[in-house]
């Protein structure tokens, strides 16, 4: 539906986020995130449209996902939309987002 926003969860506790583009490589911190994508906050300025891949650890496993950025936040940092991952990378998506929404208390 045009117009529609994914729910956006905001991280309480810190979650690492590992970058990796053809022109940057670096890690941030997730700001928030919901099922279409992510704001990390760090450093770097890529212009949008730039392509990239991501990695989220999360105890034993990592998700993983090709993202796109869509926008520089100043002063926090760049907003990601996710373009394409796998099913098992999707459950881990659904998995984080549930963490972060019952530690929330949402």
């Amino acid at each position: 539906m045009a117009g529609r926003r994914a729910k956006r969860l905001r991280a309480i506790d810190h979650v690492a986020v590992g970058f990796v583009g053809p022109s940057a490589s670096f890690t941030g911190d997730l700001v928030d995130l919901s099922k279409t994508g992510l704001l990390v906050r760090c450093s770097q300025s890529l212009k949008p449209g730039a392509l990239g891949r991501i990695g989220i650890p999360m105890g034993q496993d990592t998700m993983r996902a090709m993202v796109a950025v869509r926008r520089h936040v100043p002063p926090i940092g760049l907003a990601f939309e996710f373009i394409q991952m796998s099913q098992r990378d999707r459950e881990l998506l659904h998995r984080l987002l549930k963490r972060i929404e019952t530690a929330a208390g949402t």
